[in-house]
């Protein structure tokens, strides 16, 4: 067998993933369209738990499908913040250093209710997989089965403070007692 023929079949693939992928924002975002329009929330728990079932015979790909609709939520709550559709709710929850952190860089501080059954929120494994994955340091992190406390540096410069506001924003969402 020869390795650059395997790793050759590897690229194709992944290109057709990227495709596939994009197809698949594509639809989050028309999905996020809607939702905008009625008034909707992003995180619909029951939907995500009935995609899920569909793979649960399979955990490696049930583990890809996850991150999949993951990465589709953040996407939309991106849409939503590009559309002013941000609840004040998720402001009046911060504290003057997340605040401050959202507006030009810094410290922000996340103390998040994590929901062990992950029957209305996201449990602590899936908020730390929201969290690992973004581009933010992480500067302190304690995590057990029912809090996650997070610290993050945001820097100053436009995209990491949007990350970071669309990031908290989605956390708030989605746990069950928001930001602490």
């Amino acid at each position: 067998m020869d390795l650059d023929k395997v790793r050759s079949d590897i690229n194709k693939i992944d290109e057709s993933m990227k495709q596939l992928f994009l197809n698949r924002l594509d639809c989050s975002a028309r999905v996020a369209e809607i939702k905008l329009e009625n008034n909707d929330t992003v995180y619909k728990p029951v939907r995500e738990k009935e995609i899920c079932e569909k793979f649960a015979d399979d955990r490696d790909y049930l583990t890809f499908i996850k991150k999949i609709v993951q990465i589709s939520r953040k996407f939309q709550y991106g849409i939503f913040y590009d559309n002013g559709a941000i609840s004040d709710g998720f402001y009046a929850s911060l504290d003057e250093q997340g605040k401050q952190a959202l507006e030009s860089g810094g410290i922000l501080s996340l103390r998040l209710a994590a929901d062990s059954g992950a029957k209305q929120g996201l449990n602590a494994h899936d908020i730390l997989s929201v969290v690992a994955d973004s581009s933010l340091k992480i500067k302190e992190l304690n995590a057990s089965e029912n809090m996650v406390c997070v610290s993050l540096f945001v820097e100053a410069d436009k995209e990491s403070r949007r990350e970071a506001l669309i990031l908290a924003y989605m956390l708030y969402a989605e746990t069950m007692e928001g930001i602490c």
